[in-house]
């Protein structure tokens, strides 16, 4: 029996089509998740518990590739459970990216489908958090000045957007000691409500440089014309689909959402409304898989034929 879809797909993404990895079927023949996996499960589950408390209860945009691995665990944990935020993917590259007028007119149609719309924000009154992985902040301050023109441009004000769309941002903890460059503080992010979750080095080079990756790069110069079908099916995209699954499966087990409630309550999770109902909503339902919360193989996911 499939677990209930819900009511927003936690895995939905705005850009280029991928393999939806709550479904065995259509994803062909898998490898043997990656080694690397379960070395960074507690550092991921951790990160993702920063992550979770900093947005304080907004409707989560991933953005890019890199937090890929989060999504997908994370999807797994809410399957099958009721909360109020949106969780949704936004796929774009925009590593030292400046965007010029044509661009910034292409993303709009991304940003709208990843729940970003200024208009669709105030007229429902949620509130958005994107987050990345970070190293100078210049992502973060592109996707927002997007946001504020377009806001200004629909008679709104970019305030609407400063007010509602938060950032966080998974930085190497070393950049965090004092006089280190602070991301969060560059001049077209003032008064924008920005967070960040240090993370150790080896997890931030894997999910930022070193890691498998579902998704292809989608730079500014393919936004207009996105591709129509899924991508190539070569191996390291195989090895980066079959961690996805893992993860997915993963996140769905008794055991591992005990192990993800204690990693929130140590990231100060019991402070969050939003939060604390996320564990309610754990305790109170039935798991569709059992499993212990540490120790032992990771979820094999059965390949399709």
């Amino acid at each position: 029996m499939t677990a209930p879809r819900p009511l927003h797909h936690p895995l939905h993404s705005a850009g280029p089509p991928v393999w939806d990895v709550t479904r065995a079927d259509g994803l062909g023949v898998l490898p043997a998740s990656p080694d690397a996996l379960e070395a960074f499960l507690p550092h991921l589950r951790s990160a993702l518990a920063g992550v979770l408390v900093a947005a304080g209860g907004a409707d989560l945009v991933f953005v890019g590739r890199s937090p890929e691995p989060l999504r997908a665990y994370l999807g797994g944990l809410l399957w099958g459970v009721g909360v109020p935020w949106r969780v949704s993917g936004l796929n774009v590259s925009l590593l030292n990216a400046s965007l010029n007028a044509g661009q910034v007119r292409a993303l709009r149609p991304l940003l709208a489908g990843a729940g970003l719309h200024p208009r669709e924000l105030v007229r429902s009154g949620r509130r958005a958090a994107l987050v990345d992985v970070v190293a100078s902040g210049g992502t973060f301050a592109e996707l927002h000045r997007a946001l504020r023109e377009w806001a200004q441009e629909d008679g709104l004000g970019g305030r609407c957007v400063t007010r509602r769309v938060r950032l966080v941002g998974l930085l190497r903890g070393g950049y965090a000691r004092p006089a280190a460059h602070r991301w969060n503080a560059l001049p077209e992010l003032r008064g924008v409500q920005a967070r960040s979750v240090l993370t150790g080095a080896g997890l931030w080079f894997w999910l930022a440089e070193n890691g498998e990756k579902v998704a292809p790069r989608f730079p500014a110069d393919a936004w207009a014309a996105p591709p129509a079908g899924l991508p190539t099916r070569e191996p390291e995209r195989l090895a980066a689909l079959a961690q996805a699954r893992t993860l997915f499966l993963l996140g769905q087990r008794r055991g591992e959402r005990e192990a993800m409630t204690a990693a929130l309550n140590a990231a100060g999770g019991q402070r969050v409304a939003a939060v604390r109902a996320l564990c309610g909503a754990w305790r109170g339902g039935a798991s569709p898989l059992p499993g212990r919360p540490h120790g032992g193989r990771l979820p094999y996911h059965r390949p399709a034929r």
